[in-house]
């Protein structure tokens, strides 16, 4: 079963809010793939879309995006519970901006494009803990603005079953899902207190200056905090392996995959799953 329940491919509309009977949320999915969903969401009132002018159609490539996103930290926690942390988790940024570019891409001017993403984590050697990101965004101009709903939230198993499998909040303008904030940098401007805007034609997206790979297949992000850079890593130290005990077959599949990724064969996000993929079948990375 999916992560999300799946929602029709068609138009589905409900309403929004009890105090505005008429205005109405229209959904159309055009991205699910591997717990990650894109939905294009249009407002209707009276019957009528409501113009938004965005500029979609919009063509920006889904590694763009992902060095985009990964200049977004936020602020989790209260008191000394808080915490500095990516907005979109390293280890699903890539499939993040995946179902981004694409629902870009096919969005008409008077559609936002939301993104859902539920990744699983292995707690004990057999449970898995879920962790939702989710977001909002649009483009008007040079201008890609995101509206953070979720952050890596836990999912609560309680909440989960009461659910029965329901659909998950959606972020949604002036409403808090969860509490956090965005923090400042001067790649960014805030907007709000969970909404940024970023110019995504500049020069400092075009290359991962905040997250890479490892030679071993470790989605690694590199930030500044107090003037001291810090690297966080998606595996614990004691996890990583030194490329020199890997397996020939596995140096070779590795290769493969590279020079598939080099000539356009596969997107970025499918050659770090497939690469976690090959490594994971290593006996050395065991």
């Amino acid at each position: 079963m999916s992560c999300l329940r799946t929602l029709p491919a068609l138009l589905a509309f409900v309403l929004l809010g009890s105090g505005c009977a008429s205005t109405q949320i229209s959904r159309e999915m055009v991205y699910e793939r591997q717990g990650v969903q894109a939905i294009l969401r249009s407002y209707q009132d009276g019957g009528d879309t409501v113009a938004q002018g965005y500029s979609h159609p919009a063509h920006i490539a889904s590694v763009r995006l992902a060095h985009a996103l990964s200049f977004i930290d936020v602020e989790a926690g209260e008191g000394k519970q808080r915490r500095r942390q990516p907005a979109v988790n390293p280890l699903v940024v890539y499939e993040v901006a995946d179902a981004l570019e694409t629902g870009l891409e096919q969005a008409g001017p008077d559609q936002e494009v939301v993104v859902m993403a539920v990744r699983k984590e292995r707690r004990l050697g057999i449970f898995h803990a879920k962790f939702l990101t989710s977001l909002f965004a649009y483009v008007k101009g040079d201008l890609l603005t995101v509206h953070m709903g979720h952050s890596d939230w836990e999912i609560p198993k309680m909440d989960e079953h009461q659910r029965g499998g329901d659909v998950l909040p959606e972020p949604q303008a002036g409403k808090e899902l969860m509490r956090f904030r965005v923090l400042p940098d001067p790649a960014l401007t805030v907007l709000g207190p969970q909404t940024v805007a970023l110019d995504w034609k500049s020069e400092r997206f075009r290359d991962p200056s905040r997250i890479h790979l490892s030679p071993t297949g470790e989605v690694r992000r590199r930030e500044v905090l107090l003037e001291e850079q810090v690297e966080e890593t998606s595996r614990s130290p004691e996890g990583a392996v030194p490329i020199d005990r890997l397996d020939p077959d596995t140096l070779r599949a590795l290769a493969d995959l590279e020079e598939m990724r080099r000539n356009g064969e596969i997107t970025e996000a499918d050659y770090q799953r497939r690469r976690r993929e090959i490594l994971a079948a290593d006996p050395a990375t065991r």
